[in-house]
Parts: C-alpha cells; sequence; structure tokens
C-alpha cells in the first residue's frame, strides 16, 4: 500500500554542500560519506542506509553525513537504479490539481506529470529490490578493509520508509559483519518480515501515517517473539518521513528529526 504520506516532507537545502562522494557499487549507483577524522588504521563500523523512495536525494545525503559526522562511515544505496523520484514530488499531493500549485514551476510540473506512480511502484517492488540488495550486500561486504588487528568493520543497517523492509530481511541473517539495525517509518511490512531475527533492532513510526495502526498492532504482535533485542518507539506529533526528510527550519520538526538521529545513534553504539 502507498499513499501520499510516502513521498510528503521538505528536501535538503540546496545550498549544503554533501560531504561525501557518489560512485557506484555492484552495478548501483551509491553515495558514501567518510568520517571527517577516519584513521585508515583503526577499527570504525559502517552503515549502509536503505533509504526512501529518493534514493541519493539532498535529504538522504545530508543524514548519511550526520552519521559520518558521528564516526560512522555511511554508504547509501540506490536500488532504484537511477530512477528514484526527483525531490519536486515531495511538494505535490498525488491525485490534486497540479495546475493549482503556484510554488511549483512550469518545469517541475512537467517532471511530476512524468510520474506514472502505479509504473514506478511496479518497477521498484519489493521482491524486485530485495534481489538488488541481496546482491549488493555481498559486495560492500568485500569493499571494507581490516583494521591493524585484522578485524573487519560491521555493518550496521539502516532503513527508512522503502528501506525498512529491507533492512529487517538482513536482520534475518547470521552473519556475524551484521551489527545493529535501525528502521524509522518503514512500509510494506509484512508480518513474515518480522521474524526470526538475528539481530537487535530499533523501529521508530510516525503517530499520524496511514501505516501506523497496522504497524503498532504487527510490531507489538511479532517484536516480543522475534529472537532478538528490540526497542519499538512512536514519535508523537509527527508524520511520515519525520526521520528522514524534515523541514528544519520547523523548530518542533527540526527538534524531533535530531532526536530520532539520537535515539538511534545511541542504539548503535549499545550494540
Amino acid at each position: 500500500m502507498s499513499t501520499c504520506y510516502c513521498f510528503k516532507g521538505s528536501s535538503g537545502d540546496p545550498a549544503y554542500e554533501p560531504k561525501g562522494s557518489l560512485s557506484a557499487l555492484a552495478g548501483l549507483p551509491i553515495y558514501r560519506s567518510i568520517p571527517p577524522n577516519k584513521d585508515t588504521n583503526s577499527h570504525r563500523d559502517v552503515i549502509l542506509y536503505l533509504p526512501d523512495g529518493f534514493g541519493l536525494a539532498k535529504h538522504n545525503q545530508r543524514l548519511a553525513d550526520k552519521y559520518a559526522e558521528c564516526g560512522y562511515e555511511t554508504v547509501v544505496v540506490d536500488y532504484f537504479e537511477g530512477d528514484a523520484l526527483p525531490d519536486t514530488f515531495m511538494l505535490y499531493t498525488p491525485g490534486t490539481d497540479l495546475d493549482a500549485y503556484d510554488n511549483l514551476s512550469s518545469e517541475q510540473k512537467e517532471a511530476i506529470r512524468k510520474i506514472d506512480m502505479p509504473s514506478w511502484l511496479e518497477r521498484h517492488n519489493p521482491e524486485h529490490i530485495s534481489s538488488l540488495v541481496d546482491k549488493f550486500f555481498p559486495d560492500l561486504c568485500n569493499t571494507l578493509t581490516r583494521d591493524k588487528q585484522g578485524t573487519k568493520p560491521r555493518i550496521h543497517i539502516l532503513g527508512h520508509c522503502f528501506g525498512g523492509k529491507h533492512a529487517f530481511k538482513l536482520a534475518q541473517l547470521n552473519q556475524d559483519n551484521i551489527g545493529s539495525i535501525l528502521v524509522f517509518h518503514p512500509s510494506f511490512l509484512e508480518p513474515a518480515d518480522i521474524k526470526n531475527l538475528k539481530k537487535p533492532i530499533l523501529v521508530g513510526c510516525a503517530e499520524t501515517d496511514v501505516f501506523t495502526p497496522d504497524l503498532i498492532q504487527t510490531m507489538l504482535n511479532h517484536l516480543p517473539k522475534c529472537g532478538a533485542a528490540w526497542k519499538f518507539l512512536i514519535y508523537g506529533g509527527t508524520q511520515h518521513g519525520f526521520a528522514t526528510r524534515p523541514d528544519l527550519g520547523n523548530e518542533l520538526t527540526a527538534k524531533i528529526f535530531q532526536e530520532a538521529f539520537d535515539d538511534g545513534l545511541r542504539w548503535l553504539r549499545a550494540n
């Protein structure tokens, strides 16, 4: 199920200068952000960021940089294969009269008109994305270098929106190099995704989100039996996307965004 909640939010500041770099891995575009004080001889954990429908957009780069500033090399993978939704789509509510939007230029309106959402969702259905993640993850592991003690860093999984489902799937793998899992406002979840987890997982949901009522029931039914340590949080006064693409000019949404980030950081450091 998909609604406008999946695509609303605030894009990253156009003036923001990303700290990381764009490249490709396993045939997919990636954005990689390196800690500014990284010592190539030290042991550092890595975050694999499975993003929302906007792929490598500025707000996801900004979040990756934020984790990198805290010491975690962060890799955002574009499993939309260059076909992620444009930032402009956040300004539009699907199903409404596009011509009535005075805040959009004619070029922006034309870009939105070209998006056939049912076709886009079919091209990037969960099964296809899972197949890409399954191929990408081993290649990412192979890029990680060992420290002076011969130890490779662990990979923590961060899944937002679309990426939440696939973060759960990686949590089902019994691999020593996978650390903890962070999931915020996930979509397309099924009960089977939450069973037989092997890794500690934190799940953060919005208060106002078409997904939330079912998510609360699903989480409370299955997390206690999932087989791993878990924490489930609901952030009051929030909508879907609050932990990814908030309006940082709004004091309240900026504060909750930071709270969610801090909660995630504490979970990473504790697990």
